[in-house]
């Protein structure tokens, strides 16, 4: 029984230990040695100083560079910042272990339905025969796949949750305006999600984004622009709107 709450997983944990599809193990050494492709599905928490905390990610590429088969696919499936594909070929240190990009865009509590159903697969690699490797990987999945570089796959993500963090922000503010001029705000995003270039997603007026995603990942995207020597005012002015809808 999975203790995580997302709908059809538990039935999916079920259905693939009782098929023997499906192992768990504490030790990386057994499902690694024999594995075509192994995935990087661990944590990327806000750093101190606000970027993405790296810890998780590299302490298991060095578990399991050493046990890697030759051929096999290193695939970042967590949120990392630019430059992570780069920094993990490093240290696998091996020519024959390519290091693939593969972002995810999951809902929380939809994570099944958005794995199986999703609006587009990104495979960020600069060999292609790696990135063929992992796009093949969901041939039954009825989606686009986009081949494209390490670096602009890495962004992708922080782009798109920027973009929606921004959309919720400037719709809270939305809500106030209507609030002081006795407007409904219900009718009012009715009818922008209308438009086909807004669509209706991400307008719901509420006390302000957060949960493990939105905060960290427009946090890290402006303090990666920083960085190099760049500023977000917009990603900056949505962070500041939803610290006031607080």
């Amino acid at each position: 029984m999975s203790r995580i709450h997302e709908q059809g997983l538990g039935e999916l944990v079920r259905d693939g230990t009782l098929s023997e599809r499906l192992t768990f193990t504490h030790s990386p050494d057994p499902a690694v040695r024999q594995a075509d492709a192994v995935f990087l599905c661990v944590p990327t928490p806000m750093a101190s100083g606000g970027g993405a905390n790296l810890a998780a990610v590299e302490s298991v590429t060095r578990q399991v560079r050493g046990i890697l088969p030759a051929g096999s696919v290193l695939v970042t499936k967590s949120t990392v910042p630019v430059g992570t594909a780069a920094r993990l070929s490093e240290l696998v240190n091996r020519c024959d272990v390519a290091v693939v990009s593969n972002p995810e865009f999951l809902r929380e509590g939809m994570a099944v339905h958005d794995f199986l159903n999703p609006d587009r697969i990104i495979v960020g690699s600069e060999d292609e025969e790696a990135a063929q490797q992992v796009a093949e990987l969901y041939v039954r999945v009825d989606a686009p796949t986009v081949h494209t570089d390490p670096a602009s796959a890495e962004l992708i993500k922080y782009a798109a949750n920027c973009f929606l963090a921004t959309k919720l922000s400037y719709i809270n503010d939305l809500a106030e305006i209507c609030e002081r001029f006795g407007a409904d705000i219900a009718r009012v995003t009715e009818c922008m999600g209308h438009d086909r270039r807004i669509a209706n997603s991400f307008m719901r007026p509420g006390p302000g984004w957060g949960g493990s995603c939105l905060p960290k990942d427009t946090t890290a995207l402006v303090r990666a622009a920083e960085i190099i020597g760049l500023d977000l005012p917009l990603v900056r002015a949505a962070i500041e709107a939803n610290r006031r809808q607080r």
